[in-house]
């Protein structure tokens, strides 16, 4: 048995890892880009020391100058750029440390409320020894036994009766020539067909015994959906049972336990409400920030681009194109070393576009991973799975389908799904009174422990007749 509360620290310490992994990988990047636009300046640092050797053609074009207004132009979008991810990183660490000091306070009520709720069940036990005694409580308590009897007893008849029409229906199903009969409704008040048809699905249903195999398939569908409502309707009679004791167990702990410790609780369930509504918040903010620290470190910021495309759209000018043209049918050392010089920046930032198409998707991926994990972290809070009874089992399932989720095995919603299915919680003394009252968790049996029932599938089988 895996406890509820600890599962959550887990979820936690995954975001932290999460987080940090996220952080070196933006750093990473963020490296990446800046040595990137730096490759940039270099190539136009070139071009224009390339301009200088052909000076007389390179002041009659212009080059030169547009080189220095471009090296301005770059400075200064990324200055700009520099302060707002600067900023934003700021403002993430902020956010980060509030949620942080919200994590120790949810922690804390936690044990607080931990505490009082233990304090609740003791007064919870006394209320149940005085009600065993008091004839008015003993004979709703019969009558509430009775009927949880009644409703298994027809819970555990209609399962079988559902089992049944799954394994005797396929007999009836795989038969062609009698779906085809039984989907044109033949033999009913709503058939209808042209008396040519109607004469060869007379035919057909002679040759396959279709009036009676029809009888018997009617009652194979129609038993399980009249004994399922029949559960529902002793349901909704069990529930009224279960809140008439629920009522009488509530007003005597109320009565037992005063108001000091009641509205403690109280309180202190609305402190966690609200501690639970901040992260909420933290964490969308947290989100926001994530995305757009991850654009500027994957160089996916409008600055960024603009800064690029101002070096491109430099680069691509047909003076640019003519000056290498002419470097390289000269004989002047000095053209070709520039030109050599060119090469390499080229290498080197193409070998650099692809870390970074690399770092781009590890950035995403992990992104996506920490978000998974604070939509879970989210979901455990709001319904009250970090209580201290609530908890998951078998363990060895609980923590395998944990070790998916913290790395990337499965999304939030898949783990949600599976981990509601091996999720519980432990039945406590004072649960009629949580349950009159509204307040999650309770849980375990109905009746004297408190909880929920729940339904029971039972086997065998009934003869539908027939040949099908």
């Amino acid at each position: 048995m895996t406890s509820g509360r600890k599962t959550l620290r887990q979820i936690e310490e995954g975001i932290g890892d999460l987080r940090q992994q996220e952080k070196r990988l933006q750093a990473e990047l963020e490296r990446d880009t800046k040595r990137h636009v730096e490759l940039l300046e270099k190539r136009s640092g070139a071009f224009r020391d390339l301009a200088q050797v052909r000076a007389r053609d390179a002041v009659s074009d212009g080059v030169i100058d547009r080189a220095d207004r471009l090296e301005a132009q770059v400075a200064g979008l990324l200055s700009a750029r520099q302060k707002t991810i600067d900023a934003l990183k700021q403002r993430d660490d902020a956010v980060h440390a509030i949620r942080d000091d919200l994590n120790g306070q949810a922690e804390h009520l936690r044990s607080e409320i931990d505490g009082l709720e233990q304090q609740l069940d003791v007064v919870g036990r006394e209320a149940l020894a005085q009600l065993q005694t008091e004839p008015d409580y003993l004979k709703a308590q019969s009558a509430f036994e009775e009927k949880q009897k009644t409703f298994e007893r027809a819970d555990t008849k209609t399962s079988r009766a559902e089992q049944d029409r799954l394994e005797k229906g396929k007999a009836f199903k795989s038969d062609p020539l009698f779906m085809y009969l039984w989907d044109r409704k033949y033999g009913s008040k709503t058939y209808s067909a042209t008396s040519i048809v109607r004469m060869g699905d007379a035919w057909v249903a002679g040759l396959i015994g279709y009036n009676d195999a029809r009888a018997n398939y009617a009652i194979l569908n129609e038993i399980p959906v009249r004994l399922r409502a029949h559960v529902d309707a002793l349901s909704q009679e069990l529930d009224a049972a279960q809140s008439e004791l629920d009522t009488k167990v509530a007003a005597r702990i109320e009565a037992l336990a005063g108001t000091d410790l009641t509205q403690s609780l109280r309180d202190a369930r609305d402190r966690q409400d609200k501690t639970n509504t901040d992260l909420e918040e933290a964490e969308a903010e947290i989100t926001d920030l994530s995305l757009q620290l991850n654009r500027y470190a994957e160089g996916l910021d409008d600055p960024f681009k603009k800064a690029v495309a101002l070096a491109a759209d430099f680069l691509e000018r047909d003076s640019y194109s003519d000056l290498l043209k002419v470097a390289r049918s000269t004989s002047t050392p000095s053209d070709d070393s520039i030109v050599d010089r060119i090469g390499a920046i080229n290498r080197e930032a193409d070998t650099l576009e692809k870390s970074i198409k690399r770092g781009r998707r590890d950035l995403d991926r992990l992104a996506k991973r920490r978000h998974e994990l604070l939509e879970v972290a989210g979901n455990f809070r709001r319904n009250r799975y970090d209580d201290d009874n609530s908890f998951f089992e078998p363990d060895d399932l609980a923590e395998d389908l944990l070790k998916l989720l913290l790395h990337g095995g499965l999304t939030a919603a898949e783990y949600w799904l599976r981990s509601r299915g091996q999720h519980g919680w432990r039945g406590r003394s004072a649960d009629p009174f949580r349950r009159s009252g509204g307040w999650p968790p309770f849980g375990g049996s109905r009746g004297r422990s408190g909880g929920r029932r729940s339904r029971r599938s039972g086997g065998g089988r009934f003869s539908t007749g027939g040949g099908f």
